[in-house]
């Protein structure tokens, strides 16, 4: 275990990041669907279930999805089923809130479902605690960049393309590990 972290550890050079990453404009990130490469499978950060869920998917996005083969992230579908912990089971809207959601868990094929390995891990919070700090983000909030990162990683391992609407945080991994397949979305108005 040692030498996989002595190794991420050469390989992100904790040191080598000192400044506060700067985002980039909209204009200079990969928005563009048609940009995908023709067959690239795809995986989906939490947003889009979200947004699928919600009707907000843009057109663009909802073709894309109906031609490709989709892969699923542990990390996304654990930020999906949390919700049905976390929803109040006196509320009356939780039923109407908590039936889409799992159907939608239960629809996932499980040959479809990708898990992050350790070094993954290992790899995703090194670059997260970077984040964290170069970010200026509280200690009690240091977490905040792990699921995407690992999502990222997932992306970039498994050679599927991250679908996201997170642009904020994937520009900044994207400017530590360019060249990850990354098509980001903003939700349909």
């Amino acid at each position: 275990m040692s030498s996989d972290v002595l190794a991420i550890v050469a390989r992100h050079d904790p040191a080598r990041w000192t400044g506060t990453l700067r985002h980039r404009a909209k204009t200079d990130l990969p928005f563009d669907a048609s940009r995908v490469p023709e067959g690239a499978p795809l995986l989906f950060d939490t947003t889009v279930y979200i947004d699928q869920l919600k009707g907000d998917l843009p057109r663009a996005i909802v073709s894309l999805i109906s031609s490709r083969t989709i892969f699923h992230a542990t990390p996304a579908l654990a930020e999906i089923a949390v919700i049905v912990g976390a929803l109040n089971p006196t509320d009356e809207r939780t039923k109407h809130t908590l039936q889409p959601i799992l159907e939608t868990l239960e629809r996932i094929p499980l040959q479809r479902v990708i898990s992050p390995p350790n070094e993954t891990w290992l790899e995703a919070a090194v670059i997260a605690g970077i984040l964290a700090r170069t970010q200026g983000v509280a200690k009690e909030a240091r977490r905040k960049f792990l699921n995407d990162t690992l999502l990222f990683l997932m992306a970039a391992e498994s050679g599927t393309i991250l679908i996201s609407r997170n642009s904020r945080d994937i520009d900044l991994l994207l400017q530590m590990r360019p060249g990850v397949g990354v098509l980001l979305y903003q939700k349909r108005t």
